[in-house]
């Protein structure tokens, strides 16, 4: 035995108490001495490492036991931890219970439940106090924890030495039972030779019975015969049978009882005394899966003894009893059998097979997250059948089933146990049905708590089977076009959604994570419609151009808020040609599938305050096109209806709060009830005199009268190519001018005139989200301009071919050709002025633009072209006759032109002049230079002129003035007189008029550019 070596032994390696001993008395301690007297030799001067043999003599080390040590500071701090809880326990029960008052006031403190309050409070401060003391107990003996565990080390110890030693004995003895089996008798030859040559053995013992003589058959059928007499008598006359053994036949000496699925049991009787018991013959089952006759051993003889012993002391009701209670054990241990084999091939891992003493509990789906879910299958009294006295106290067990449901017992179990079938495969197929069908009622009870399912706007359809849970599933529309079915894998309770998608399979998923599909199944349905329709409702937007917007997300409350509390999903699409602030949003839900059009505002709303970006302002819900719109499968004309509904609600928001912010009086009227829900309202917009040129942009008062000041705007439609809304304007004048057919007939389209109501009407296009007041407002401001220009050229009775918003074409002269005119209106610019090819008045376009921007511009340009025509018809025939540019022609002014010619070099001026009530125009006096004979010559005519008279003009010093016909013929004079000298040098002429030019660009004298782009109209 070796013990622990103290810490504080200073002993060395392989020293016994202190000394180390060897053979031989007095000699060395190596072992090279012979025997003798044993001496002691001090082992402090031994050195060890220097005899390896040494280390080896040495005791194994004492194992330290760690195992189970627990610090005294963890005991401590849960001990005050349950103080402290239970405290908190002891006052919540004293503050509940109350003390009655008598007359308002408190009884005294001997009352009865005071007392119990304070018996409560110290036997808990008892308990605590003596938890305490062990503690203080086990503080005081933790001071010797070192010396305690040596202890407990060295216990440990002995207790394995005491164990070996026994386990030493008892090996030896059960060695010798095993050996003495072993041993083999010596063999009886001289016995064994004798009986195998002669056939007998006279040592064997002879006990002289003498052998019954062979009955014949006739005797033994005799015999027989008698005997079934004998039990025929006694069954119906002398024993009590069971009701359950009322089933019996009587044949070949035997009577023969038989229990419908349990057993057969074959007895008899050994003499004819009515008292005597009956005898077991022989034991069948009458069971499936089981052989019929028990062979023989020791199972039959255990039953044939216990049947005759009961037989013998409670006759038959006590054989019945226990061959009943027998078989339902052998059909239970039968259920056992194969349950264990389901575990163990088909059902592995799903199934959970255990044995509580005589009942067999089954657990499904143990892979399901959850509460568990089992049967027990076990024996259950009930009273027998019938109305007969004999048994109408018996109470007869059968097997019986209890289904725990989610950890619950079900009382109404829909489970049919086939005596004829006993099948454990069964019941639970049976189970496991009942369990989905449930699952599918709640979930279908849950779908239809929706509009869509219970009103039969989406099919719902439960196959239920009783038998086969395979067979059950759930049919489910979650669009008109999409369904999915719902199924329940009976082994492992798993769930599958068909067909096979990546959507189904998300939700798939989530069903399989859910501890209680009963209550949560439905709303993962729910989902899966809700995201199935807004992909639908996606795909189908994304073929008429809309993009969907994924940065908009909100939490539950917004959505709710926004959209109403059954909301479930809301997805949202835009369009480029849209207004960025404008969406439209698809929200789903077990109600209904709406539309809604959204108004965003940057930055978060005070719903959305996580939310970064863009948030909800405003969500408007969008009519449905019809009551049966949402039984229809979307289209893309369904799309584009809702579309045009949307755009229009838009529009019509965006311009009553146009109208609203210019303090525009309007007026939003409603359609007359029609079979479409699509129908727009209708905004009457009223113009006040008193702000008509205000809205307008016209300085003066409104030109165009508005009768009852009254506009009527209408939604047409969207463009399907630009997705641009339309709107059509309806207003109504008195003017003259806008009641001409003619009129109407010449705008081209682009305003409507009704001749006899003063109507007129005109289209607006603009994105959708833009307010069409701005554009209405700048069409009546055109139209007002229009009817301006319109009655201006009708006063001066001139044709206008062509009649635009945009422009107004007018033929102010035919003579000798159609002189014509366009005044174009551009947007957001000042109107301009261009002529037709070859008319004369293009040098002055420049200036006549300029005079038609000023203020009644139109009214000074007309009479103008109608009275500069001659003189712009001879300029332009002096440029043509001139081919070599001896001439330039400088326009100043409107009423001003400079004539010059370089050879002979001189120029002239020809201005407009108003005398008395007429027009004409004056041609001041020439400048000429007198360095060349010819010149001087040209110088002498000219000054005839200012002396003389002609056709339409006369010679007033110092100049020459002629009427506005008349200056034609007086320029083609003066030309003639330049024309008849030569030209000259062209260098001279061209420095002669360098000078010229230079004169003049001191005197401020300037041509204003032509613009960049000239319209030469036919």
């Amino acid at each position: 035995m070796a013990s622990r070596k103290p810490e504080n032994d200073d002993s060395k390696p392989g020293q016994t108490n202190g000394y180390l001993v060897v053979n031989g008395a007095g000699q060395a301690t190596y072992g090279n001495q012979p025997n003798g007297d044993l001496t002691a030799i001090d082992a402090s001067q031994v050195n060890i490492s220097t005899h390896p043999g040494l280390l080896g003599q040495l005791p194994p080390e004492i194992e330290h036991i760690t195992f189970g040590y627990l610090p005294i500071s963890a005991l401590v701090s849960r001990l005050v931890q349950e103080t402290f809880n239970g405290f908190n326990d002891v006052i919540n029960e004293l503050s509940e219970s109350s003390i009655p008052q008598i007359n308002g006031a408190a009884p005294a403190n001997t009352s009865q439940a005071n007392a119990n309050k304070k018996l409560r409070l110290m036997s808990f401060s008892q308990e605590r106090r003596a938890q305490f003391i062990k503690i203080l107990v086990l503080l005081q003996w933790s001071r010797q924890a070192e010396s305690m565990s040596k202890v407990i080390d060295l216990k440990v110890w002995l207790d394995g030495q005491r164990r070996l030693f026994d386990d030493a004995c008892n090996w030896m003895g059960e060695l010798k039972r095993l050996i003495g089996l072993e041993r083999t008798p010596n063999p009886d030859l001289k016995t064994a030779l004798e009986a195998l040559s002669l056939g007998k053995a006279p040592r064997l013992p002879d006990l002289n019975y003498l052998p019954p003589k062979p009955l014949s058959p006739q005797r033994l059928l005799k015999a027989l015969r008698g005997i079934n007499t004998q039990l025929s008598i006694r069954l119906h006359l002398h024993e009590t049978i069971p009701p359950s053994l009322r089933d019996f036949s009587i044949a070949n000496g035997r009577v023969t009882f038989r229990v419908p699925h349990g057993f057969e049991l074959d007895l008899s009787i050994a003499d004819d005394n009515p008292s005597s018991q009956l005898y077991f013959i022989e034991f069948r089952f009458l069971l499936p899966l089981t052989p019929a006759e028990i062979p023989q051993g020791r199972l039959r003889d255990d039953i044939e003894g216990r049947v005759n012993h009961l037989l013998g002391q409670g006759g038959l009701k006590e054989c019945y009893n226990f061959l009943h209670d027998f078989v339902l054990s052998h059909k239970i241990n039968t259920l056992k059998q194969q349950a264990l084999r389901l575990s163990q091939e088909n059902w592995s891992e799903h199934l959970k097979v255990e044995a509580v003493h005589r009942s067999l509990v089954i657990q499904y789906w143990v892979g399901r997250p959850g509460a568990k879910n089992w049967i027990e299958i076990g024996l259950r009294r009930r009273k027998a059948k019938g109305s007969s006295w004999l048994h109408k106290e018996e109470n007869e067990p059968h097997i019986g089933l209890r289904w725990f449901r989610a950890g619950k017992e079900i009382d109404d179990v829909l489970v049919t146990m086939k005596p004829e079938l006993l099948s454990v495969e069964s019941i639970l197929k049976q189970t496991i049905s009942a369990h989905t069908n449930f699952i599918f009622e709640e979930t279908i009870k849950k779908l239809k708590e929706g509009h869509l399912y219970s009103r039969k706007r989406l099919r719902l359809k439960q196959i239920r089977s009783v038998a086969e849970p395979i067979d059950s599933y759930l049919s489910i529309h979650l669009t008109k076009s999409q369904s999915c079915t719902v199924m329940q894998e009976p082994v492992s309770g798993r769930f599958a959604l068909l067909p096979p998608s990546p959507l189904n399979s998300r939700a798939e998923r989530e069903l399989n994570n859910l501890s209680s599909p009963e209550q949560g199944a439905s709303s993962r349905i729910a989902q899966l419609r809700v995201i199935a329709a807004y992909e639908e409702i996606e795909h189908t937007a994304r073929c008429c151009g809309w993009d969907a917007v994924n940065s908009i997300r909100l939490n539950q409350d917004s959505l709710r808020h926004h959209f109403g509390h059954d909301t479930l999903k809301a997805g949202f699409l835009k369009k480029t040609s849209w207004d960025a602030q404008w969406l439209l949003a698809f929200t789903a839900s077990l109600a209904e599938d709406a539309w809604w059009i959204v108004e965003l505002v940057k930055g978060p709303s005070k719903l959305d305050q996580p939310v970064v970006g863009p948030s909800i302002r405003a969500a408007f819900k969008v009519a449905p096109l019809d009551s049966d719109a949402a039984m229809r499968e979307l289209s893309l004309l369904e799309l584009s209806r809702i579309e045009r509904t949307a755009a229009g609600l838009i529009s019509q928001f965006t311009d009553c709060r146009q109208m609203a912010t210019q303090k525009i009086p309007h007026r939003l009227v409603k359609p007359m009830r029609s079979r479409s829900c699509s129908e727009q309202s209708t905004l009457y917009i009223h113009i006040p005199k008193d702000q008509t040129p205000q809205l307008l942009k016209s300085e003066g008062p409104a030109t165009v009268p508005w009768a009852n000041q009254v506009v009527r705007l209408s939604f047409i439609g969207v463009d399907t190519d630009s997705s641009l809304v339309s709107h059509l304007v309806v207003a109504r004048t008195d003017c003259a001018a806008l009641r001409s057919q003619r009129l109407s007939s010449m705008t081209g389209g682009s305003v409507s005139f009704h001749p006899q109501s003063g109507a007129f009407a005109f289209r607006l296009i603009n994105p959708v989200g833009q307010s069409t007041i701005p554009a209405i407002l700048d069409r009546l401001t055109r139209v007002d301009r229009l009817v301006t220009y319109v009655m201006t050229l009708q006063s001066l009775k001139m044709k206008t071919p062509d009649l635009s918003l945009d422009h107004v074409e007018f033929t102010y002269a035919n003579k000798p050709q159609d002189y014509r005119a366009k005044i174009s209106f551009p947007r957001e610019a000042p109107p301009r002025l261009f002529f037709n090819h070859g008319n004369p008045h293009l040098r002055i376009r420049d200036q006549l633009t300029a005079v038609l921007r000023t203020r009644d511009g139109i009214s000074h340009v007309i009479p103008y072209l109608q009275l500069s025509l001659p003189l712009m018809r001879v300029l332009a025939a002096i440029e043509v006759g001139h081919i070599d540019d001896r001439v330039a022609i400088l326009p100043r002014s409107a009423e001003w032109y400079q004539i010059r010619y370089r050879s002979p070099p001189g120029k002239f001026d020809v201005r407009l002049r108003r005398r008395k009530e007429s027009f004409m125009w004056f041609i001041q006096e020439m400048s000429l230079p007198n360095t060349e004979p010819q010149d001087q010559r040209v110088r002498d005519q000219l000054a005839g002129m200012l002396d003389g008279s002609g056709e339409g003009w006369v010679g007033v010093k110092p100049g020459i003035a002629a009427t506005l016909a008349g200056v034609e013929s007086l320029l083609q004079q003066i030309d003639k007189i330049f024309q008849q000298v030569p030209s000259g040098d062209p260098a001279d002429t061209n420095s002669q008029h360098a000078t010229n030019d230079q004169n003049d660009n001191r005197k401020g004298i300037k041509r204003k550019a032509e613009d960049d782009a000239v319209v030469i109209l036919d």
